[in-house]
């Protein structure tokens, strides 16, 4: 499976790389596309050039991550965030009029659809180790058991210590009893009779 890992990893990342570096050499067409979804979701841009740079460095940076191995979870869910809106920017297949370009645009869509997936699975793999979420469980698990059986000795130790105190207050306590029982007989003693 690693074998599988360090093969599938930089094939995953090229597509971004090259889309990347395409978008900084040609950053107007896609600052359009941003312009005019930004408006339609109703959040405007001021500098769409700078959001389509933007989105282009990072999918060259966290391509170059994934094809290197380096934080591959996090660079595949920061891809999979990037590719949303580049998508939803520049394949609108629903607004061509042409029916050939809206088969096309809808083509590339159903491969960024694709490649979205792919991105999900590669931020799910957990390279046969557990994810952090069962080790977490696991260790509240062992940590609970842990503390019972901490819990349960110390319990059985102040059991005991309460039996050594009531044993030796009931040793103490015969004890002062005899020992007044032998004073009371010592001071009858000389007493005078009557």
């Amino acid at each position: 499976m690693a074998v599988l890992r360090r093969i599938t990893r930089p094939l995953l990342a090229t597509p971004f790389v090259i889309e990347g570096v395409r978008a900084l050499r040609r950053p107007l067409p896609l600052a359009t596309g941003t312009g005019s979804l930004a408006r339609h979701l109703g959040a405007p841009v001021d500098d769409p050039l700078r959001v389509v740079r933007l989105n282009a460095a990072v999918q060259i940076g966290a391509g170059g991550l994934l094809a290197l191995g380096r934080l591959p979870r996090t660079a595949s869910l920061v891809l999979a965030a990037s590719l949303v809106p580049a998508t939803l920017a520049e394949h609108a297949w629903w607004k061509e009029e042409d029916p050939r370009l809206r088969k096309d645009q809808f083509l590339q869509f159903a491969q960024r659809i694709g490649l979205f997936g792919a991105l999900l699975l590669g931020a799910a793999d957990t390279h046969g180790k557990p994810s952090a979420a069962y080790r977490a469980r696991t260790a509240t698990t062992r940590g609970r058991r842990k503390a019972h059986r901490a819990a349960t000795r110390a319990a059985g130790h102040v059991h005991a210590a309460v039996d050594t105190v009531g044993s030796g207050a009931s040793a103490a306590a015969s004890g002062t009893g005899r020992a007044m029982h032998s004073a009371a007989g010592s001071a009858r003693a000389k007493l005078p009779h009557q």
